[in-house]
């Protein structure tokens, strides 16, 4: 796939199969995992004009003031674009996590991460850090179904410090959707608990060419 030879409506539709119900974790991930996908993954971006990563970025660079020392985790990575974004911020603590070792790659490749993650996060699964570890969690593209399961969410609780955020940027067609529900009830439930609270979500026209976007920020208490 070129981006110079086909429409953009097929990079939308390249990306969507990976969101496809039923796909599951493992696959998708396999997937994420060929030696061809980190560059397929930017050919997307590129051509969908993604701008979440952005989004990401510029919220949390609107609430954490001592940037260049703050320590923040960007989950399910992929390529490295919402570390790249941070740190034109002034962020230079950004430690990356993915499922796919070659996403993780491309994120080194980056220059703007210091500590690399791989693993499973959620449905048991916890990652590899200490409590109170982190000023914030971000994440841009991981919250769709076969990628970041719900249950995720408690683990950025956990690793990031009281006071901290956790920034996540999504496709608003991700709402209308069963897991975008379960998503959501999660991170109710964790508010319900005391673990965080939900410190507001910004609505982003044009998130690509194909759908609008939004913001989400809860605050660690």
């Amino acid at each position: 796939m070129s981006i110079m030879s086909h429409d953009p409506s097929d990079f939308e539709k390249f990306i969507l199969t990976f969101q496809e119900k039923g796909l599951g974790h493992d696959t998708c991930v396999q997937e994420y995992g060929r030696s061809t996908a980190p560059n397929m993954y930017n050919e997307c971006a590129l051509a969908l004009e993604y701008k979440g990563p952005r989004y990401c970025a510029d919220m949390l660079a609107a609430l954490i003031s001592d940037k260049e020392n703050a320590l923040v985790l960007d989950v399910a990575a992929g390529t490295g674009l919402v570390g790249q974004q941070m740190y034109k911020h002034g962020f230079r603590k950004i430690d990356a996590h993915d499922g796919a070792v070659a996403m993780l790659e491309s994120c080194k490749e980056s220059g703007v991460y210091t500590n690399f993650i791989n693993c499973f996060v959620g449905e048991g699964h916890n990652l590899p850090i200490i409590n109170d570890s982190y000023d914030a969690v971000t994440c841009s593209g991981g919250t769709c179904e076969n990628h970041l399961p719900p249950s995720a969410q408690a683990e950025f609780a956990r690793v990031i410090k009281p006071g901290g955020f956790f920034v996540n940027a999504y496709r608003s067609t991700v709402s209308d959707i069963e897991y975008g529900k379960r998503w959501e009830s999660e991170a109710l439930r964790l508010e319900d608990e005391g673990r965080w609270t939900f410190y507001g979500r910004l609505l982003f026209r044009k998130y690509n060419l194909y759908s609008d976007g939004y913001v989400d920020i809860y605050q660690v208490l």
